[in-house]
C-alpha cells in the first residue's frame, strides 16, 4: 500500500458503550456493571471487582450517587481541557449516562502544529487511548471515529486509498498489501468531508467472544479548503449527536447479540421437552396393560416444570429484545434526520442503511424466532397438564380399587360379627377350650355360607393387586 499519504489534525475519538443495568439485574450485579465501566477512566478502580478494598468501594458509590435512573441522559465526567497524553498528544475524556447505558468518549490527537502528519500516527494515537482505557472493551460495543485534512486535492480513487490506510491502522488485522475495498456503498458526505464507513459484524452472534470481535469505524477526510477553525467547530458540534447515534445502534446489535443467545437457549429446551413427549407418551399406555412408573413420571413433570419456567422468561427476554430493537431502530432514524437537517453539507444515506438493514435483518429475524418460539409455552403448559392427569388418572384407578376391597372386607367383617353374635345366642356357654360343638350348628354353617362369596372375592383381588 502506497505511504506517501499525510494528513493534517489526525485525531481519533473512542466512543465505548458498557450497561449499566440489564434486564432483571439485582444491586449487585448493577455495581459490577458500574465498576467494569469506571476501571476503564479511573486508575484506582483498574483491578477485579472482588479485589477492591473499601476505600474503593466508597469511590464507586461516589460515582453511583452522580447516576439518574429515569434521567435520558446526565453527564458524568466533563473535559475541564485538554490533557497533555505524550509529547505531543493531547485529549480529553467524556463520560455520559444515557438511560440503561454508559458512553464513554476518549479523543486523542496529535497537538496542532499546522504540520502534515503520516498516517501511521493514528495507529500510535489508537494505541494511547487503548493504554489509558487499560485496554477495556465495551460490554455493549464501540466506535472509533478518525479524521483529519487532506493536504491536496485527491482524486475519488485516491481519497479511497487513503481511507483504506488510515482502516489499517485502527484495525490492523487487515493485510496491507491485500486488495480488500472499501465498499462504494458505505461513501457519503459528512460535515463537508469525504465519510466512510467500515463495520466488521461478527462471526458467530450467539458467541460472546465472536461478538466482542466486532468492530465500527467512521472515517471523515476533509478537504484543503476547509478552514481548520471551521472544521474543529463542526466536528465539536456534533459530538453529542455521534455519541446518542452510535449507542442506539450498538444498542440495536447488542440485542441482537443477545436474542441468538436466547434463542439457542429455547431451542435446546423445545428439544428437551420432544424428548418429554414421547417419554410421557410411553409411560401413559403403561395405564392400560400394567402398573405404569409412578416415579418416573412424577420426575418427568418436575423436570418439566423446571424448563417451563426457564423457557417463559426466555421467551419473554427475547420480546424484549425484539422491542429494544424496535425502539432504538426508530431513535436511530430520528438521530440521523436530526444531524442532517443541522447540517446541509452532508450525505447520511451511507449512515442509514445501517438502520434499513437492522429493520428486515435484526428485527424481522427476532419476531419470527419469537413467532416460531412462542408455541413451545403451549406445548410445555400441555404436557404439564397430560403428566397430570395420567397421574390422576392412575391414583384414581388405584383409589378405587382400594375402596373396593374396603368394602368387600366390610362386607365380609359384618357377616361374622352377626355370625358370631347368633352363636352366642343360640348356643349354650362353651365350658371348655376343646369345645368345639359350634361348629355343627346350623347358624355357623348359615354364617359361613353367607361369608364365603365375599372372603373368595376379596381373597382373588388381592392376588390380583
Amino acid at each position: 500500500m502506497n505511504q506517501q499519504y499525510h494528513l493534517l489534525y489526525p485525531t481519533v475519538d473512542l466512543f465505548i458503550y458498557d450497561l449499566q443495568q440489564g434486564l432483571g439485574q439485582q444491586d449487585e450485579e448493577i455495581n459490577q456493571n458500574r465498576h467494569h465501566f469506571w476501571r476503564k477512566v479511573k486508575p484506582e478502580l483498574n483491578k477485579d471487582y472482588h479485589q477492591l478494598n473499601p476505600q474503593q468501594q466508597e469511590v464507586l458509590n461516589k460515582l453511583a450517587s452522580l447516576e439518574r435512573t429515569e434521567a435520558d441522559y446526565v453527564e458524568l465526567l466533563l473535559p475541564e481541557k485538554h490533557q497533555k497524553f505524550q509529547p505531543d498528544l493531547e485529549g480529553y475524556y467524556y463520560a455520559l449516562q444515557l438511560g440503561d447505558v454508559y458512553a464513554l468518549q476518549v479523543d486523542c490527537s496529535v497537538i496542532d502544529d499546522r504540520i502534515c502528519k503520516s498516517i501511521s500516527r493514528f495507529q500510535d494515537i489508537k494505541q494511547n487511548i487503548e493504554s489509558r482505557i487499560h485496554h477495556q472493551q465495551g460490554k455493549i460495543g464501540q466506535t472509533w471515529f478518525v479524521w483529519g485534512q487532506l493536504q491536496k486535492d485527491y482524486s475519488s480513487q485516491q481519497i479511497k486509498a487513503i481511507a483504506l490506510e488510515c482502516y489499517s491502522q485502527i484495525h490492523p488485522k487487515i493485510n496491507p498489501n491485500s486488495q480488500v475495498e472499501i465498499d462504494i456503498k458505505n461513501q457519503g458526505k459528512f460535515l463537508g468531508a469525504t465519510a466512510f464507513e467500515v463495520w466488521v459484524q461478527p462471526t458467530n452472534w450467539a458467541d460472546a467472544n465472536s461478538f466482542a470481535d466486532s468492530f465500527h469505524l467512521l472515517i471523515c477526510l476533509f478537504g484543503p479548503q476547509q478552514s481548520f477553525d471551521d472544521i474543529q467547530n463542526s466536528i465539536a458540534g456534533v459530538y453529542f449527536d455521534l455519541i446518542r447515534l452510535f449507542c442506539y445502534r450498538h444498542k440495536i446489535l447488542w440485542a441482537y447479540h443477545q436474542s441468538r443467545f436466547l434463542k439457542s437457549k429455547l431451542k435446546k429446551d423445545f428439544h428437551d421437552v420432544q424428548k418429554s413427549v414421547n417419554k410421557v407418551s410411553e409411560l401413559g399406555q403403561q395405564i392400560n396393560h400394567a402398573k405404569p412408573n409412578l416415579q418416573e413420571l412424577q420426575k418427568t413433570l418436575t423436570d418439566t416444570l423446571t424448563i417451563l419456567s426457564r423457557y417463559a422468561i426466555d421467551l419473554s427476554y427475547l420480546d424484549d429484545q425484539g422491542r429494544t430493537i424496535r425502539v432504538n431502530l426508530d431513535n436511530y432514524k430520528k438521530r440521523l434526520d436530526k444531524i442532517s437537517r443541522e447540517n446541509h453539507n452532508s450525505d447520511l444515506q451511507f449512515l442509514q442503511q445501517f438502520s434499513e438493514f437492522s429493520a428486515s435483518k435484526y428485527l424481522l429475524q427476532v419476531e419470527t424466532d419469537y413467532i416460531n418460539l412462542s408455541p413451545g409455552l403451549t406445548l410445555l403448559q400441555n404436557l404439564i397438564s397430560t403428566i397430570q392427569g395420567t397421574i390422576d388418572i392412575y391414583q384414581t384407578k388405584s383409589d378405587r380399587a382400594l375402596d373396593n376391597t374396603i368394602a368387600l372386607a366390610g362386607i365380609g367383617l359384618a357377616v361374622s360379627g352377626l355370625t358370631a353374635t347368633a352363636i352366642s345366642a343360640k348356643q349354650p356357654p362353651i365350658t371348655s377350650y376343646k369345645d368345639i360343638s359350634f361348629l355343627a350348628s346350623p347358624v355357623f354353617v348359615w354364617s359361613i355360607a353367607f361369608s364365603a362369596p365375599f372372603l373368595i372375592a376379596l381373597i382373588l383381588r388381592l392376588f390380583r393387586r
